[in-house]
């Protein structure tokens, strides 16, 4: 039988300790106004996808919702930041399944980041065709070591490119560009995570006169854009000022029009 001990005194067997020792679990992070997030099903998919791939027993989409209703309601915050984490326990061979996935909500309160950023691009490398790039995984370290990096150097965020030199994703973000009429995102094949408000403003910026163009880009492929803007389920949207050494205009009015359309999308208004 296994005994772990940590600072000596012998651990609660209820600690989820393959999330604790392997980083095997997920996370989903969300800004909950008075209510549940509009798009709280796609959040719950995807950690329902991230749990089948590492074989994690996940709760219903009900059970969940109402433990986080809970959570938030016990904490008297009306207007949160939100992390649900889904976190391993079991048998502590690396190679075994988990016997169990415990569900642990961070609440606090939530605070508006409005940029503009100032972005860096990280020297790591995604690996384009990891299978870890579709989950949000509790394991963190390289976004932890970019950020870190990058706040170190004076930036507010810091963007990976794949083992082909291509844009891949920010530490926490997705990122866009608009030329002429047209809006560039990385594709899912960059080796980035699909966020939520990614999926969103590519279904609905059609409406604006904007068409949409998902690929492999290189980080020149920006030089000369109307804006970009980087996006997560936490700031909606934020405008960048810098990217590497380039610098873009801040007073696009369409970038306005896209951000309200985020923001109004997200019930946040």
């Amino acid at each position: 039988m296994e005994q772990v001990f940590i600072n000596g005194e012998r651990a609660d067997s209820r600690i989820p300790l393959r999330a604790l020792f392997f980083g095997e679990g997920l996370f989903e992070t969300f800004r909950y106004k008075s209510r549940m997030p509009i798009f709280f099903d796609r959040h719950y998919d995807r950690m329902e996808r991230g749990a089948r791939l590492l074989r994690i027993p996940f709760v219903e989409r009900d059970d969940l919702a109402g433990i986080v209703k809970s959570a938030v309601a016990n904490s008297g915050i009306s207007d949160a930041y939100v992390k649900i984490c889904l976190l391993s326990g079991g048998a502590l061979n690396y190679y075994d399944d988990a016997s169990r996935g415990d569900v642990a909500i961070v609440v606090r309160d939530y605070e508006s980041r409005t940029g503009p950023a100032r972005v860096c691009i990280n020297e790591f490398r995604r690996i384009s065709d990891s299978p870890v790039h579709g989950v949000k995984s509790l394991n963190y370290l390289e976004n932890i070591i970019a950020r870190r990096e990058a706040r170190l150097n004076g930036y507010d965020e810091a963007v990976f490119l794949n083992e082909r030199g291509e844009i891949a994703e920010g530490t926490a973000s997705n990122i866009f560009w608009v030329k002429k009429d047209t809006l560039y995102t990385p594709s899912v094949e960059c080796g980035i995570l699909p966020g939520i408000i990614r999926e969103i403003l590519i279904d609905s910026v059609n409406a604006l006169g904007l068409g949409v163009e998902e690929g492999g880009y290189y980080p020149e492929s920006i030089t000369g854009s109307r804006f970009a803007f980087l996006t997560n389920s936490l700031s909606g949207s934020m405008l960048i000022f810098q990217l590497g050494n380039a610098e873009f205009p801040l007073d696009d009015g369409l970038y306005e029009t896209i951000k309200k359309r985020v923001i109004t999308g997200l019930g946040w208004v």
